[in-house]
């Protein structure tokens, strides 16, 4: 896709009578690609097999006599699929377009999830289809790009509205993977969420569009689009910061996800308790999601994401204290509340802090020049806690690692400095 696209505004034949260039930022059109994105996101990417993990654990273990380090294994091949793959795909969806690469890559995320369900018990396959997943699942970049750009003036509630539908979503995902697991064993789940993933594919061709750019004048059909190169963002310490904030908050939450229905379980938690409890965390994330967006059309700082650092950080420490009974069992719902509350509020500001600090015009490469430092934290995350209850037959010293590493993020949000983009997206 050329560096100049088409001005946003109300196309021909929708929004306002004659051509009226002044589109809100809820409108009809806006509405159906942010559901597209919403769709996509949740249910045609990589999201449903990440989300699995933590339910197929037990029993493919149990089946193939893997080890809890050599299944998490899994997490790392994705996130290392993906790390090699995304500045590229980034790049590819910058120049070539969102439609094209978001389309085609949830095709091959659908078909490999469905391949998966052949597996022998040969370690090498599950960590082939993994990698696999996170390569080809790179493309889902163009996702926050068409979102970030559609809104102005709400941006962070926009971002926090449909984030919320995800959060809403995802407490149906995990009864479904589980009906797909208790039904037609995780072979069946496999192959369900292939059918689930390719099933978003013809809304993503009727709704998906490519993201919008901001006028410059009355009348204008065609502009810059804004923001600064890749190379100029990565000599930005805000680049740096931001990184390193988003790593240090993605290895307890990617580090646990294959682990938490395990670790609940060793604690006294029975396996619908743990389960209730991931599903309560999805719907936290819903009234995090709301919160967050609102704080982040409020605050003009990137501080506003440290109360929410703080609020994660006492979260991971209550997990330490969790139990089946008793006073276990309110600092279980505490903790899972507040995770997901946290988790949720933080959602909306990954996009928004990329857009306010770096621009719109190489959003897709500057993400994806991010994505190999995330996801080799979030690859090695889930094989070191694996490794951990390996070798001390406990999660805790894992855990009290995560403690710390978030409590980093706090200073880390508050010296971001602030924003060089204005909420129209013009330089400040």
């Amino acid at each position: 896709m050329a560096e100049r696209v088409l001005a946003a505004g109300v196309r021909a034949g929708e929004g306002g009578a004659g051509g009226d260039l002044q589109e809100t930022d809820f409108s009809p059109r806006k509405i159906r690609i942010s559901v597209a994105i919403v769709l996509g996101t949740l249910f045609g990417s990589t999201v449903l097999p990440m989300m699995a993990l933590g339910l197929l654990l037990l029993p493919m273990t149990a089946e193939f006599g893997w080890s809890r380090t050599q299944f998490s294994l899994g997490m790392t091949a994705m996130m290392l699929g993906g790390s090699f793959s995304a500045p590229f795909l980034g790049r590819m969806v910058d120049r070539l377009g969102v439609r094209r690469m978001v389309i085609g890559g949830t095709v091959a995320v659908g078909a490999m999830t469905m391949a998966l369900s052949l597996q022998s018990g040969a370690l090498w396959q599950f960590l082939l289809g993994f990698a696999g997943l996170g390569a080809m699942g790179s493309t889902a970049i163009g996702y926050a790009k068409v979102l970030g750009s559609l809104f102005t003036r709400h941006r962070g509630k926009a971002l926090a509205i449909f984030g919320v539908e995800s959060s809403l979503a995802g407490a149906f995902a995990v009864p479904l993977i589980q009906w797909f697991l208790v039904s037609h064993g995780w072979r069946g789940v496999f192959f369900g969420m292939g059918t689930v993933i390719l099933a978003t594919v013809p809304v993503l061709l009727l709704w998906l569009a490519e993201p919008d750019a901001p006028m410059v004048a009355p009348g204008a059909r065609v502009v810059d689009v804004p923001g600064i190169p890749v190379g100029d963002a990565l000599r930005s310490r805000q680049f740096w910061f931001i990184t390193l904030a988003g790593l240090l908050a993605l290895v307890p939450a990617i580090g646990l996800m294959p682990h938490l229905v395990p670790y609940m379980m060793g604690r006294g938690v029975s396996l619908a308790h743990a389960a209730g409890m991931v599903t309560l965390m999805s719907v936290a994330m819903a009234l995090g999601t709301i919160a967050g967006g609102w704080c982040l059309d409020r605050v003009e700082s990137a501080w506003v994401a440290a109360p929410f650092a703080l609020i994660s950080t006492v979260a991971l420490l209550g997990l330490l204290f969790l139990s089946g009974s008793g006073f276990g069992v309110a600092v279980l719902v505490a903790s899972f509340t507040a995770m997901g509350f946290a988790a949720g509020a933080k959602r909306p500001m990954a996009t928004f802090f990329q857009l306010r600090f770096f621009g719109l015009k190489d959003f897709g490469g500057i993400t994806g020049a991010q994505s190999p430092f995330l996801a080799f934290g979030m690859g090695v995350a889930p094989p070191l806690v694996g490794w951990c209850y390996d070798r001390f037959h406990a999660y805790e010293p894992a855990l009290w690692v995560m403690v710390a590493m978030m409590a980093v993020t706090i200073g880390l949000y508050l010296v971001l400095g602030p924003y060089r983009y204005g909420r129209d997206l013009a330089e400040i």
